[in-house]
């Protein structure tokens, strides 16, 4: 009898202190970390009801806490992830996923925050997803225009979406949306660079961008200086989730969720960016509107097999009805321009050292141009289907065997035209069509020993046009001194087909076009300064040959001083060569915590020879002094601040020309005069604003702080056969622009 009282006894204290265990509150531990990198996170809000705290600077944390209780940290620039407690005598170990990123529940763990992406590549540059975040632009909301502030980039209009890598133009630059390189992946109006160009893609599903400023690895194919790989992110596995960013210039709204084995993402897009230009420009009638759709679904088949189904869809359109009575018979009164792009992808892990990727995209550009009397300026056509195939195989852990084809059937077709008065009639209209399968293919192998690790792989192109097949080698090599120092190498060859419409434009067009071949090679060191900070210097030398130009398209004075007149046939040819060589330093901190960013100077000097004309001259793109920075720092959980600098001596204005008096004239020498000194800073405030079941963001911008009068190219417009003056007029650039913006999201994260 005793026995049993006993035994109950001791069950009712049992009972008792478990009831008085969830009665009182138990400090609960943990610590959070970052999900890209696996860095603690500091600043870190930890709420559990109306209790709050924050984690320390080793991410650690303490709450005393009710079980159960639902726990939610939040961090700007980070998803606000929430936890359900039921024993709260467990430490957590919580992983935050930045913004732009899809959602993880462990941490990637590299090396370091500078391991390169790709081993080959000796001179990549890449974005963070909170860097991305803050160097879009809240106007644009455009992820090209964050790459305008790395180092190496320059770029001095605030209008275009396009930049320059180290004197080579943008058309060298390729683009590179989930491996499948874009033919042109610009919202703008074609024909007319004045209304400025926006990307196709918006930042919020970007997750990662890389940018290989030189020597880019041969996976990337037919663009003889630079690639840049944007990778878009799948949608949340956990739920369903909303977004909703609203900007001064657009608006987008973001919703994602799971499906079962897979999830989805849907993103759509709308300006109003015409109105934004129309106030700032000094003139009111070239600004267009965009709109755009991307999405994408992921499904997992099996274990080991993964499938992708992606659509990136848009149209830019602009209407200036309004400037109808000023507008010249070859003046642009409307114009649209529709770009879309499917892509089917297939990813299979056959064993653990063994992937298979396939990828199978079809590409649609079209664009209309009409005159005030409603007859066609101009119209494009471009079609495109894409098969890459991939294989890696990891038969050595540190050095894995790529090997890649690539086939690309391509037709383009369209018409320019022109008019006179009286009668009216067309004055001139230049056709082209034509179509074209371009096939290639790279393998390249790594090899390690010791310190000294060394890539080699080459390309292989060919294309049913009479352009000739081309090899295109490429050797990189990094050799590690101790645990902080790396010296870095690179040599490859790059090849670049012409246009088909440089081929077979009618009266300009010239069927024996020869590809853009360049050498490129890098060298550079590397100290890491830290863990998250690092010293880098790179030279660089990029020899280039058979340039397409028209070398016959400007008057200039010729020797004796008459005027060359242009014919009106100045055919595409491969008449200039050059080189570009220069030196670039940055000093650069990535952390998840405190102070992020870089401050880089970049010297390049770019000089081109025509064949034809015996021009030496500036290439179009050279510019000598570039000053790039970014300066980041969180001060607090909700609050960030983050500013931008570029300086640039700017590049030259295109064509014969020289100054005397403050006007301009007609010149013997090519690109002589140059654009005024660029120089822009910005600045951004993020400020998180948290709900128990919704979060938000404000975020405030001024551009141009400084109100600083920078200027670009608006047109040429001819000159004067008897005194040799040209009509040149330049534009001013953004004034001091106050901006702000709101994103909310809501739903499962």
């Amino acid at each position: 009898m005793w026995t049993m009282i006993a035994h109950r006894t001791l069950l009712l204290i049992l009972i008792g202190s478990l009831v008085l265990t969830a009665q009182s509150d138990i400090p609960l531990t943990g610590v959070v970390k970052d999900a890209k990198g696996g860095e603690a996170l500091a600043k870190v809000s930890v709420a559990a009801g109306t209790a709050t705290t924050s984690t320390d600077g080793a991410g650690k944390f303490s709450i005393a806490v009710k079980a159960p209780i639902e726990l939610r940290f939040s961090l700007v620039g980070y998803r606000t992830l929430r936890v359900n407690i039921v024993d709260p005598t467990q430490s957590l170990e919580v992983i935050l996923t930045p913004d732009g990123l899809s959602q993880r529940d462990s941490v990637d763990v590299h090396e370091g925050p500078y391991q390169a992406k790709y081993e080959s590549s000796a001179s990549e540059r890449t974005l963070t997803a909170s860097e991305l975040k803050n160097l879009n632009g809240v106007l644009a909301n455009d992820p090209l225009r964050a790459v305008q502030s790395l180092p190496g980039v320059s770029s001095s209009n605030d209008y275009v979406a396009s930049f320059a890598v180290r004197g080579a133009d943008f058309s060298r630059v390729g683009i590179f949306l989930d491996g499948v390189l874009l033919n042109n992946p610009l919202h703008s109006t074609q024909g007319q660079q004045a209304s400025g160009s926006l990307s196709m893609v918006n930042s919020d599903i970007i997750e990662e961008l890389t940018l290989h400023t030189g020597a880019p690895p041969v996976p990337y194919m037919d663009r003889s200086a630079a690639a840049l790989d944007m990778l878009v992110r799948e949608g949340n596995t956990k739920g369903m989730a909303w977004r909703v960013n609203a900007g001064v210039a657009a608006s987008t709204v973001l919703a994602e969720g799971p499906i079962p084995k897979g999830s989805w993402l849907v993103s759509v897009r709308k300006s109003y960016l015409q109105y934004i230009l129309q106030k700032a420009a000094t003139f009111d009638t070239l600004a267009f509107g965009f709109f755009d759709v991307q999405s994408k679904l992921g499904y997992n088949l099996t274990d080991r097999q993964h499938i992708t189904l992606a659509l990136f869809d848009g149209v830019s359109d602009l209407d200036r009805t309004a400037a109808a009575p000023t507008l010249g018979i070859n003046s642009i009164l409307s114009a649209t321009y529709h770009f879309t792009n499917l892509q089917l992808g297939h990813r299979w892990t056959a064993t653990d050292r063994l992937v298979i990727s396939n990828k199978l995209a079809w590409m649609r550009e079209r664009s209309e141009n009409e005159n005030v009397r409603n007859l066609p300026l101009g119209q494009t056509s471009y079609g495109e289907w894409v098969a890459n195939s991939n294989l890696e195989w990891n038969w050595n852990n540190e050095n894995p065997l790529r090997i890649g084809s690539s086939f690309r059937q391509q037709k383009d077709n369209g018409f320019n035209a022109r008019y006179i008065f009286n009668p009216l009639s067309i004055r001139r209209r230049d056709d082209w069509g034509a179509k074209e399968l371009r096939a290639g293919g790279f393998i390249e192998q790594g090899f390690s020993k010791g310190p000294l690790s060394v890539t080699l792989g080459s390309r292989f192109d060919g294309s049913t046009t009479r352009q000739p097949s081309s090899v295109s080698p490429h050797a990189s090599a990094r050799f590690r001194i101790g645990q902080a120092t790396q010296l870095i190498g690179a040599w490859s060859q790059a090849v670049q087909y012409a246009p088909l419409s440089a081929l077979t434009i009618q009266n300009l067009g010239n069927p024996a076009l020869l590809p853009t071949r360049s050498i490129n090679a890098i060298g550079g060191v590397e100290q890491a300064l830290s863990a998250s900070t690092r010293f880098r210097v790179e030279a660089y030398y990029r020899a280039d040959r058979d340039l397409i130009t028209q070398p016959l398209l400007e008057a200039r004075l010729l020797e004796n001083g008459l005027i060359f007149a242009p014919p009106s046939t100045a055919r595409f040819e491969n008449s200039v060569r050059g080189a570009s060589r220069g030196v670039e330093v940055f000093l650069q901190r990535r952390s998840a915590n405190r102070w992020n960013g870089w401050v880089s100077y970049g010297y390049s000097k770019t000089i081109l020879r025509d064949g034809i004309t015996g021009a030496h001259y500036s290439a179009d793109f050279d510019q000598r002094h570039t000053v790039n920075t970014y300066l980041s720092y969180r001060l607090s959980a909700s609050v960030n601040l983050s500013a931008r600098y570029s300086y640039g001596t700017n590049f030259p204005i295109p064509g014969f020309f020289t100054v005397r008096n403050g006007e301009y004239y007609l010149s013997k020498n090519r690109n002589e005069v140059r654009l005024p000194n660029f120089s822009r800073a910005d600045f951004r405030l993020n400020k998180q604003f948290e709900r128990k079941r919704w979060r938000g963001v404000l975020f405030v911008e001024v551009m141009n702080l400084l109100n600083t009068n920078n200027q670009t190219l608006d047109s040429y417009n001819g000159y004067d056969p008897r005194t040799a003056k040209a009509n040149i007029s330049l534009l001013r650039l953004f004034p001091i622009v106050p901006a702000a913006g709101w994103m909310m999201d809501w739903g499962s994260r």
